[in-house]
């Protein structure tokens, strides 16, 4: 088993399985959106959105684990919080400091919480499923 070291964490894959976790879960979203789910309730979509969020990063957490066989835990992690980067950015850019406005205002405190423990949950479990069948490789 490999040790949980920075040093076996490879950042591209990290960056490749977030762009993929991100895709499934918009392409989840749509497909719920486009089927009618989405609208009916308030309750009924925040479930909807945890679980394509869930599902997307599950997948893009397979993915590394399962590419990289090392390190899952923190693969997972890392993929949960370039979700944080990319916010930083987006408020840089977008808004934020080039128009006094927030990208994302209604994050709170409890919904950024939430999702980097929905995210990170997920991402991580899904990067260890994929460490663990993932073929052994010799280095």
């Amino acid at each position: 088993m490999h040790s949980e070291h920075l040093t076996n964490v490879q950042f591209s894959w990290v960056a490749f399985a977030w762009f993929i976790a991100v895709a499934a879960a918009s392409g989840m979203l749509l497909l719920m959106e486009g089927s009618g789910l989405l609208g009916r309730s308030e309750a009924m979509d925040a479930l909807s959105i945890a679980l394509a969020v869930a599902v997307g990063w599950g997948i893009g957490g397979f993915l590394a684990g399962f590419r990289v066989a090392a390190a899952p835990i923190l693969h997972g992690a890392a993929i949960a919080l370039l979700s944080f980067v990319a916010w930083f950015i987006l408020n840089l850019t977008v808004g934020g400091l080039s128009s006094g406005r927030a990208a994302w205002e209604p994050l709170t405190v409890r919904t950024a919480a939430l999702g980097l423990l929905v995210q990170g949950g997920a991402a991580i479990l899904g990067a260890w499923l994929g460490y663990r069948m993932a073929p052994v490789r010799v280095k």
